[in-house]
């Protein structure tokens, strides 16, 4: 990837200059509201916070804020450029704790060289923050001030530069020691830069595990051994060694493990070639590495190879870090981030690297497919699963190592951090707790497909589903293999099972008058999608789903001819709608094209039924161009007689309509206006017609910014969920949650 000069000034110059802004959380529409945010209201929490500080974390926005200081000494690869010359770069890790970890931040460039007036600086602006984070201030200062600062601030004071690196490459050298099954007290490693990030670095592989004596440290002047006394300070000087190795040459002979902290092109094939069997290579200088990986590559076969850069294999991205190990030290209001912290944080990301990685990874780097392996030893960074992972790792080593003020629950802590990634993930969250507390069987048409072994194994795994994989048993234990999977599901061949002929009898005796006959019937049996939808029929499987291959239409036709409706029902979909953390559903937008009275009523019942399995309580809104009679149009009576044949048939049910879709969301317009109506929020739309209501869930979505989750199928005699073809493996994943959850719900209500 190429960035030119031109297009970086142009992206921080356009609009409002700069890449930060600061956005109100409260209310401040109204003379109550400003008086309650600033005089007279705002007294009271001041009273209460001088009471008690620690109430600060309670009335303000201290237990989110982080701030990002810097004096611009040693700015990226820059050098001393000065403290307002830094703030492009701060500015951008504002918007990294942001985007990465809903965490906000102040950028802070402070104008001064003086170890100790930056000390002193951070010491008194800690109280406005949860977390101080130092930035591009050079060696040796760094190690002063982030020691000086955190031994007289009560809050976490964290250089990233020195151990952002050593955590996301510890994370890296732990899994690239298990694929070469070496141990990590008996490597050789040698670290070339003796900065901050080589001495943190040395200083973390050692709390690892790694043994002092086997690491040797380089800088400019070569080998740091025991006696040498040019270019020496104190924090070099625990790594002098004794050893004959004066040179970088001389010390990568035999090593396992080489860290590149310093300079491009330091590094020669046969420096490669000198090192021990499988050595473990993370060139790291920035923004051109040690040594490039085709060098590598032309030296020897057997290297495992990282560097910084996203266009080489296993990047070393400190992304990875600052952003999740301050969410959870912020979360226990952590007083330091200690070692037991970061250790957890590596262990995470190393064991995260080696589960199934989401396809929307796999697309957003241009990648056909992500495994763990010698190319893949670290997550990438726009893994959407490593706060979940890091953060409670970070929050539950605090607590355990007694700098945690707070001790929280961590499973709730989980929905916590949902929420932050957005509505959805939240929300599915809530429904995957709901599914595994009852697992069901579901049966997969596509078994032999990629995707569904990938997703029947996370759900089995999880112990959300009992997955039934219908496929050849030969061609899914392979491609099990093929996905490095240790995995035997549980796998049905629709033509060697016995149960075909019995499907198959049955559904000639219910489709024999519309032509089916027993021979017919047996062909027909042998399709997943009619095999499976009569396992869930008989009650061999619990719900059936399918469509990564086909179009919606393959999959539901089978499905009522196999299954059929609800009795006096209809088959209709509906769409969860996460707008401004409000949860709306909108139906009917896949199946009913035109519907009639009677079936407008039906997606109505429909749609509230899944509110109902979702536990939220449905309150119907029967939208139209009219509200309440003022148009008189035989399209709206048809909602408003919808809406009376729903109060008949549900009569516990809140509905109200017709009425236009703003006078439904807008509970002040509705109280008004339509004071008479007993439905004011509405949560459940029914549109008066398939092409409005698949308008709206596609026109809110991509200009309104709100999040999909669907089409969920309703109103099926037994729960079939249809997948969009060529869907996700997390899609398949919720799709299954969703279904086992429906199962639940009709076994509940059935018995």
């Amino acid at each position: 990837m190429s960035i030119t000069r031109e297009a970086a000034l142009q992206y921080h110059a356009q609009g409002r200059p700069g890449k930060l802004k600061i956005v109100a959380t409260k209310p401040m529409e109204t003379q109550q509201d400003l008086s309650l945010a600033y005089s007279p209201g705002v007294a009271h929490p001041v009273l209460a916070i001088a009471e008690d500080p620690q109430a600060a974390y309670e009335y303000t926005a201290k237990g989110n804020l982080v701030a990002v200081i810097s004096n611009g000494s040693a700015i990226l690869g820059l050098g001393n450029r000065g403290a307002q010359a830094a703030k492009p770069v701060m500015e951008g890790k504002a918007v990294l704790f942001k985007r990465f970890a809903d965490i906000d931040v102040f950028d802070i460039e402070v104008d001064s060289q003086d170890p100790e007036e930056i000390i002193r600086f951070v010491e008194m602006i800690a109280p406005t923050f949860g977390g101080i984070n130092l930035e591009d201030i050079k060696a040796p200062e760094c190690f002063l001030i982030e020691r000086e600062a955190q031994r007289r601030c009560n809050i976490p004071v964290f250089h990233d530069d020195q151990h952002g690196t050593a955590i996301i490459s510890g994370a890296g050298l732990l899994n690239a020691l298990e694929l070469v099954n070496k141990e990590i007290d008996k490597i050789r490693v040698v670290i070339n830069g003796a900065g901050a990030a080589g001495i943190a670095v040395a200083e973390f592989y050692i709390a690892m595990g790694a043994t002092r004596e086997n690491i040797i440290l380089c800088d400019s002047q070569g080998v740091i051994y025991a006696g040498r006394e040019e270019g020496m300070n104190e924090y070099k000087a625990p790594y002098a060694v004794p050893t004959h190795a004066r040179t970088l040459a001389d010390a990568l002979v035999d090593a396992d493990v080489f860290i590149g902290l310093s300079v491009a092109n330091c590094v020669t094939r046969e420096m490669v070639r000198s090192m021990a069997r499988d050595p473990i290579i993370f060139a790291m200088a920035n923004p051109d590495p040690e040594i490039t990986y085709e060098e590598v590559q032309a030296a020897r076969k057997d290297v495992i190879f990282g560097t910084g850069r996203s266009d080489y294999p296993n990047q070393v991205n400190n992304v990875l870090g600052f952003p999740f190990i301050f969410r959870g030290a912020l979360d226990v209001r952590a007083t330091a981030i200690n070692m037991e912290m970061k250790l957890a944080a590596a262990r995470a990301l190393a064991d995260l690297a080696k589960e199934d990685v989401p396809d929307g990874v796999i697309r957003a780097y241009g990648l056909d497919s992500l495994r763990f392996g010698r190319d893949y030893i670290i997550p990438k960074p726009l893994d959407p699963r490593v706060m979940m992972r890091v953060a409670p790792a970070v929050a539950r080593a605090a607590m355990e190592s007694g700098v945690a003020r707070i001790h929280i629950d961590l499973e709730a802590y989980l929905d916590q951090l949902a929420a932050r990634m957005g509505k959805s993930v939240q929300v599915m969250r809530n429904m995957e707790r709901k599914a595994s507390q009852d697992p069901k069987r579901v049966v997969f048409a596509e078994g032999e497909h990629p995707k569904i072994i990938r997703a029947a194994y996370n759900v089995e795994t999880e112990g959300i589903a009992q997955p039934i994989l219908l496929g050849r048993k030969e061609e899914i234990q392979a491609q099990c293999r093929e996905l490095g999977l240790d995995y035997a599901p549980l796998v049905i061949d629709p033509n060697q099972s016995d149960k075909r002929k019995v499907y198959a009898q049955l559904f000639h005796e219910r489709r024999q008058r519309k032509g089916v006959t027993l021979s017919l019937a047996n062909d027909i049996l042998r399709q997943p999608n009619y095999f499976g939808a009569l396992m869930v029929d008989q009650g061999d499987a619990d719900a059936f789903i399918s469509g990564v291959t086909y179009n919606y239409p393959e999959v539901l036709r089978p499905a009522l001819q196999a299954v059929g409706t609800e009795p006096d029902r209809w088959v209709s979909g509906v769409y969860l709608m996460l707008v401004h953390d409000r949860l709306y559903f909108f139906t009917d937008a896949t199946v009913i094209i035109e519907p009639t009275v009677e079936q407008l009523a039906a997606i109505a019942i429909n749609a509230a039924q899944l509110a109902e399995e979702f536990d939220v309580e449905p309150r119907i809104a029967m939208l139209s161009f009219s509200n309440f009679g003022s148009t008189p149009h035989e399209q709206a009576i048809k909602v408003r007689k919808a809406t009376e044949l729903v109060k008949k048939l549900r009569p516990d049910l809140q509905i109200d309509g017709e009425m236009q879709a703003d006078v439904a969301v807008v509970p002040e317009l509705m109280a008004r206006h339509y004071p008479f109506s007993q439905v004011k929020d509405a949560n459940v739309l029914v549109f008066p017609h398939l092409a409005a209501a698949n308008t709206a869930y596609k026109l809110l979505s991509r200009l309104g910014g709100a999040e999909a989750i669907g089409p969920i199928l309703v109103g099926m005699a037994k729960p079939i969920q249809v997948l969009a073809m060529g869907a996700d493996v997390r899609d398949i994943i919720n799709m299954t949650i969703l279904a086992v959850v429906d199962a639940q719900f009709k076994s509940q209500n059935n018995g």
